[in-house]
């Protein structure tokens, strides 16, 4: 195989300057590939430390859906890196360009690539249905996300095994001259008709979640519209289909594959930066199911608050927490009835003589109004006092 230079297909670099990075010609193509891979990776790992600052310091709590994402976003980072040394030994450039050697080599890292985008992809759906499951506090919803986890966990081990065995299985990632681009065409369309009903799931899933609450539908919109960002990775998905090439496949694949290896990453890092804008909302602080009698702003994942109800013009709280409840000290109270009580006649006879005195602490009418009124946050006690007191006739 004929080889050339770069110099021949690149731009007329002056002399003393450095040569580009990476050029676009007819016959090189790995620019539209760096470029896609290094600003997604960079666009996710930015997301992802926000995440991990929000669940550090503003909701400090990590749950199964903050480690499936990290994992998520770890795999990416291996899948980007394969990827980008794919691209230095000629991946997006014509096989004309490139050597026997490299072309072996570039093979081998682009199917390890695609294999780490199955579990990356596969694990950042899994984290949103983690995510919903952690802020529901129903066992049908908890039974109906687990569902659903196991069948995201399906569809990656089958995902992954279809491209792990295409081609010639003692060496599937040798695609060159062996006339299997139809075969894999067909099996990244049945991952990509799974992987837009998995979104579509999902989404569906936080509609189910939503749905019997007692809430505003505007805050139910709001809820399912922060998880149908997820549904912009459908475009993604159906130009990758569009742009997968069945016949360069197995003749020129490094060249004519690189916008579908461009819109992989895109549908990637869309996959992982959309499974992390939940997160930043605040709108889920208001959105407590109360599931399992939690207390307002008892949420076990963060988010929650206190419930309010509206009476009249005025916003109240509908619950209060023991807190609230002023606490009088035992021996301050005895003292004070002490003080306020009247002293009993006494009257000294042969015989014994029993007095008794009652007093009794009433609260005005106006005062002892139900709590839900007038914006009131104190419990009204009325007691009653008894005192029984003894007297024994005096000894001549």
């Amino acid at each position: 195989m004929s080889t050339a230079s770069n110099e021949t297909y690149g731009p007329i670099v002056p002399e003393g300057q450095h040569a580009p990075f990476a050029v676009v010609t007819p016959d090189q193509h790995a620019a539209w590939i760096i470029i896609a891979t290094a600003v997604g990776m960079s666009c996710s790992l930015f997301f992802g430390l926000i995440r991990f600052g929000v669940r550090k310091w503003i909701a400090p709590k990590f749950g199964l859906d903050d480690y499936t994402l990290g994992g998520s976003s770890a795999l990416m980072v291996i899948q980007s890196a394969i990827l980008l040394g794919a691209c230095s030994n000629g991946l997006g450039n014509s096989i004309d360009l490139i050597t026997e050697e490299a072309q072996a080599k570039v093979q081998s890292l682009y199917y390890a690539s695609n294999l780490f985008f199955i579990l990356a992809l596969g694990l950042s759906k899994v984290s949103v249905v983690f995510f919903l499951r952690r802020i529901s506090r129903a066992k049908h919803h908890k039974l109906a996300y687990d569902v659903v986890i196991g069948l995201h966990i399906l569809w990656i081990v089958g995902s992954f095994l279809a491209l792990a065995l295409q081609c010639d299985l003692s060496s599937p990632w040798t695609v060159i001259g062996r006339d299997c681009g139809t075969g894999v065409l067909r099996r990244w369309q049945v991952i990509c008709a799974l992987d837009i009903i998995s979104e579509l799931l999902i989404v569906s899933m936080a509609v189910y979640l939503v749905w019997s609450l007692q809430t505003s539908l505007e805050q139910k919109v709001v809820v399912v519209g922060v998880f149908g960002f997820r549904l912009i990775g459908i475009i993604a998905i159906a130009f990758r289909l569009r742009s997968f090439d069945a016949a360069g496949f197995s003749t020129n694949p490094f060249l004519l594959e690189a916008d579908f290896i461009c819109w992989t990453q895109s549908e990637l890092n869309w996959s992982i930066i959309s499974a992390t804008i939940p997160s930043f909302q605040n709108f889920l602080k208001n959105l407590n199911t109360h599931f399992g009698g939690l207390a307002p702003g008892e949420s076990d994942y963060g988010y929650g608050s206190h419930s309010r109800s509206r009476v009249g013009n005025n916003t109240v709280n509908a619950s209060f927490q023991m807190s609230q409840l002023q606490s009088t000290d035992d021996t301050a109270r005895e003292k004070e009835d002490q003080e306020s009580a009247v002293p009993p006649r006494l009257r000294p006879k042969s015989s014994r003589d029993i007095g008794s005195l009652v007093r009794k602490n009433s609260v005005n009418d106006a005062e002892t109004r139900s709590i839900g009124s007038n914006e009131s946050r104190r419990m009204m006690i009325k007691k009653e006092v008894n005192w029984q007191t003894t007297v024994m006739p005096s000894a001549r």
